[in-house]
């Protein structure tokens, strides 16, 4: 399946800040179950933007404004060809070893951030219908299960911070609440497990939606298996992974900061559609310079005198 995927960020602040710092997680990967085709990035106002990997092997792009401004935007466009997971994890029949020695897998079966061990959490595991040794794929499946069974999905009532305990006092919450305590059932059991932030391409849907998250478990004959949770199922063609790490802290579509006492809102925009065969020039043609103005000295309000943008301060300087 050959999707495109359209991400929007625009972050407003309700005064003018003198600088800001942003890191993006956008762009999509390639595994052995998608191939990326092209991403062109845009931001706003216009700057350098810098790419690395991450320790996870994610890609992070990062830019810094250091003039005044009261709005950033950022264009995602990506392509990606996708394909069903070779590997299902009805074929995961090993059986966990909590004396293994983990390794490099060490941070992928240890709790922390909002991934915490409680009362409430180890209380729900006690409820698993399968036993820690049962074949690795049963005990992922049962543990889907129960999260469907105890968690309801209503957007609100969780945020960014939410650990998994708030979760489970709430017994509700969004698909990055149903990924923190699937992870956290499945560490608690020493299996190695991640988080994953994508997208999901819903054949259905015409109107914007969200990014996804969903989670992947470590077996030993097939490297990473993925599961949804919030939907209960392995993840098909439709899922367009971004990202991976221990949980959502290590994955978020963006993270940043900036000086001044402005309050920052923010708004993001996800639209993925099927694409035809087209070139990467075609897609690159949809995403124009984003002109938004930056000044060199502060605003200084109605009445006042005019900003000085940079372009004016050029201008100024060869008189």
């Amino acid at each position: 399946m050959l999707l495109q995927i359209e991400h929007d960020l625009r972050f407003h602040y309700d005064d003018w800040v003198r600088e800001s710092f942003l890191e993006l997680r956008m762009e999509p990967i390639t595994t052995p179950h998608q191939g990326v085709r092209s991403f062109h990035l845009a931001v706003g106002p216009p700057t350098g933007v810098e790419r690395y990997l991450d320790w996870n092997g994610n890609f992070v792009h990062h830019f810094g404004i250091t003039d005044y401004h009261d709005r950033i935007e950022v264009r995602a466009r990506a392509l990606v060809e996708t394909r069903p997971p070779g590997a299902r994890l009805e074929a995961a029949t090993e059986r966990p070893d909590r004396r293994a020695r983990l390794g490099p897998l060490l941070d992928f079966v240890t709790l922390g951030g909002p991934v915490q061990r409680s009362e409430r959490l180890e209380a729900l595991a006690s409820e698993l219908a399968v036993p820690p040794d049962a074949p690795l794929g049963e005990q992922v499946h049962s543990i889907g299960r129960l999260v469907r069974e105890r968690l309801e999905y209503r957007p609100g009532v969780t945020h960014f911070a939410s650990t998994t305990d708030h979760v489970l006092e709430q017994a509700a919450g969004v698909c990055q609440d149903f990924a923190h305590v699937a992870l956290g059932l499945l560490r608690l059991r020493g299996i190695p497990s991640r988080y994953v932030s994508g997208y999901l391409h819903d054949e259905g849907r015409d109107a914007p939606s969200q990014s996804h998250a969903w989670i992947q478990v470590c077996s030993q004959a097939s490297d990473w298996l993925g599961f949804d949770p919030t939907h209960d199922r392995e993840p098909d063609e439709r899922y367009v992974e971004v990202a991976t790490g221990r949980h959502y802290d290590d994955v978020p579509p963006n993270r940043g900061l900036y000086r001044g006492g402005a309050r920052e809102s923010l708004e993001a925009a996800v639209r993925s559609s099927r694409a035809s065969h087209e070139d990467n020039a075609a897609l690159q043609q949809r995403i124009p310079r984003i002109e938004v103005p930056v000044f060199r000295e502060v605003p200084l309000g109605s009445g006042s005198a005019a900003p000085v943008t940079e372009e004016q301060a050029a201008a100024a300087g060869q008189q």
